[in-house]
């Protein structure tokens, strides 16, 4: 059996998103979001799933 690069001509390319701005707006930013709203600056509540998605995209 071939490999689908092989029959598509198609390689896989991982994507680069600690290249992008929106990368680094995220990494610079995320952990005055956190104290913000711990402090009670801000009243937005984050779901743990969504941190743990903010967190994942960092990695």
């Amino acid at each position: 059996m071939a490999s689908a690069a092989c029959t598509t001509g198609v390689v896989y390319e991982r994507r680069r998103p600690e290249k992008t701005t929106l990368y680094d707006i995220v990494r610079d930013n995320v952990e005055t979001l956190y104290g913000a709203i711990d402090d009670g600056a801000i009243a937005v509540r984050i779901p743990k799933h969504a941190k743990k998605e903010l967190e994942a995209y960092l990695r």
